[in-house]
């Protein structure tokens, strides 16, 4: 069956899938094509029966999710789920995503540049970078300006850019002449990463007395804001006692700073779906952001249709009609390492493919030169052998987090190994999260440069 995947720079893939696979395949294709290793950060979305935006859970089957398709063709949207800060975006094909849906959520409100947070400063500064990204340096030609008043209607279209705020532009994009287009993107995103509303996920409601609620669920807790009267109330996760769902109303317990509960509220949503997929978001954006790993009780927890309920009763553990509730695997820490892992790991394979093409013709002449020598062969093997050693005991001793310098501190009390300029910036052990108590320098007895990584 076909399946269009649409991307949010507007472009298309078009896959052949096998409706009884689970999602996570038709992901992992996606984002292979798109050479992106950061899978953690983003999801596959679709439109509910009233309309709802879904996420697909990446852990049943495709069919699994009664999904309307016309023509049997299955289309779902690749957004980012996560968002992180930018400085922890590895990748610049994942950092291009991420500027250009933080780009379409500025010009849908969900990232809000009129409230006090973002002044005429930040605006400026976000705006110049944009044009420096979309359009390059800065010329005195009318288009450029022009272009000044075409992404601020873009990102903020219901203001009006006066002369002040085209200064403050002008003068701003003044300052990044010669910067590339991925940095500017990178400097955008991050005047972004700021703003309110930087990874939040909307979901409307309605409270017990019949008034319209907007959830904004992000990395800090849930913004509850009143459609009426615009009054928002912050509720932190360190509040939230239990959140369930029951049909379409979900339940929230908080607790009062005692840690004994307050209180429970209620609300209504459109359908069972959006209940759903409102009970699921808090669950899995409290994992992400504040938890060290997801917790057993997450992984495990599924629902299961009538006929899969009925032989459950014979038989507990049958796969029959068993849905998980929630899909994520990593928190945001975990899933930055996972990923600094796999990029070390390809440097090593393309470090080692770059040294034997380099070294061909070396080798070859070696090869010439003993041939005619007794115990040519055997010396040349040592040195591969020697060669191979010496490689392995400098990657060995560069440092885990920067992958760059040597290491020359030791974390106590754990003992794991450090650079002298990571050090100093870190309270836990990269490598098994211990606390650290104080550091050690330590001295290198081969006489390697701890300063600086060089080729030996």
């Amino acid at each position: 069956m076909l399946c269009y995947i649409s991307q949010p720079n507007q472009q298309f893939i078009e896959l052949e899938i096998d409706p009884k696979q689970n999602a996570q395949v038709i992901l992992d294709k996606v984002l292979k094509l798109l050479g992106i290793l950061e899978v953690d950060y983003f999801g596959l979305q679709y439109k509910g029966p009233k309309n709802e935006d879904l996420w697909l859970n990446l852990r049943n089957r495709v069919c699994d999710h009664e999904i309307r398709t016309s023509c049997h063709v299955y289309k779902f949207s690749l957004r980012v789920k996560f968002f992180v800060p930018p400085h922890l975006v590895q990748q610049e094909c994942t950092k291009e995503l991420f500027y250009i849906q933080a780009k379409d959520a500025m010009s849908k409100g969900l990232i809000s540049l009129a409230e006090p947070g973002c002044d005429k400063d930040t605006l400026a500064k976000i705006v110049a970078s944009i044009t420096q990204a979309e359009s390059g340096d800065q010329t005195n030609n009318n288009y450029q300006k022009n272009h000044y008043v075409s992404v601020i209607k873009q990102i903020l279209p219901d203001s009006e850019a006066d002369s002040s705020l085209l200064d403050k532009i002008h003068s701003e994009h003044s300052k990044l002449r010669g910067v590339p287009r991925a940095s500017a993107r990178y400097f955008a995103l991050k005047y972004a990463s700021s703003l309110p509303g930087y990874g939040v996920e909307e979901h409307k409601a309605v409270n017990s007395v019949n008034e319209e609620i907007v959830f904004k669920v992000g990395p800090d807790g849930i913004i509850q804001q009143e459609s009426k009267t615009k009054s928002v109330k912050m509720i932190p996760y360190t509040q939230i006692r239990l959140a369930t769902h029951n049909e379409r109303i979900v339940r929230i317990e908080l607790m009062n700073d005692a840690g004994v509960t307050d209180r429970e509220e209620c609300y209504k949503l459109i359908s069972r779906r959006a209940a759903v997929a409102l009970y699921r978001c808090i669950t899995e954006m409290h994992s992400f952001y504040r938890c060290d790993t997801i917790c057993s009780d997450v992984q495990s927890q599924y629902s299961r249709d009538f006929k899969g309920t009925f032989v459950s009763i014979f038989y507990e553990n049958s796969d029959l009609g068993k849905r998980y509730i929630f899909d994520i695997q990593r928190t945001r820490q975990e899933a930055y390492d996972h990923v600094r892992r796999m990029l070390y790991a390809n440097t090593n394979l393309n470090n080692v493919s770059s040294f034997q093409l380099e070294n061909k013709n070396e080798l070859e002449k070696e090869d010439d030169v003993e041939a005619g020598t007794s115990g040519g062969n055997q010396n040349l093997d040592q040195i591969k052998h020697l060669k191979h050693q010496l490689d392995a005991l400098k990657d060995s001793m560069l440092c885990c987090i920067c992958m760059d310098k040597f290491v020359s501190v030791v974390l106590c009390p754990c003992g794991h190994l450090t650079c002298d300029s990571c050090s100093p910036c870190i309270d836990k052990c990269p490598q098994c999260r211990s606390s650290i108590e104080h550091l050690q320098k330590m001295y290198h007895p081969f006489g390697f440069e701890c300063s600086k990584a060089q080729e030996v």
